[in-house]
């Protein structure tokens, strides 16, 4: 299937906007190849037909399922690009009050600029002997996993030097710092 027979009526697509940066807009319209328009509806219900350079070939960005709408892993998205990501991350952060979620491997996390209950010990308790993608997203989760990979290969007395690092890393975080690791 090629990418233009994507644009067809009812589905949803992104458009940059100089206040939000990115706006939510249905097509109204199936697009064809050659066409300099393509019409659209904003989410206030607002009709608008963007233009589209027929040499270049330049579409807006395809908007993801509903059903993928806070998606705990980014790359569980079916589009993985600016605006997928940020929509994301907002709608986690805004409407769910969750500031950690996976992109594959990688921890994302939002600075919320003020305490938060989710450092506490009920919560290290929680995560402790978890897998990493059984629970929510949390620094926990990828300490645990580290945690758990050292102890599985590592057999050297250097391995207790690692323990201390790892509790370092969980009493660091229990205090509401923030840091980066790699």
């Amino acid at each position: 299937m090629a990418v233009v027979e994507l644009y067809t009526k009812y589905n949803r697509v992104w458009i940059p906007d100089t206040d939000e940066v990115w706006k939510s807009a249905e097509i109204t319209k199936d697009y064809k190849t050659g066409d300099s328009e393509l019409h659209l509806q904003l989410e206030d219900g607002t009709e608008l037909k963007y233009h589209v350079d027929p040499e270049k070939k330049i579409l807006p960005h395809l908007r993801n399922p509903d059903i993928l709408v806070a998606e705990n892993d980014l790359t569980a998205l079916s589009y993985l690009h600016d605006p997928a990501v940020l929509h994301n991350l907002k709608v986690r952060f805004v409407e769910s009050k969750l500031i950690y979620t996976y992109c594959g491997i990688i921890l994302v996390a939002i600075n919320p600029y003020k305490q938060l209950p989710i450092y506490g010990d009920a919560i290290i308790h929680a995560y402790s002997g978890q897998n990493m993608g059984d629970m929510d997203p949390h620094i926990f989760a990828v300490a645990e996993e580290a945690y758990k990979q050292m102890a599985r290969y590592c057999r050297c007395s250097a391995c207790s030097f690692n323990i201390g690092i790892y509790f370092l890393i969980t009493q660091t975080v229990a205090g509401a710092h923030t840091f980066f690791s790699r």
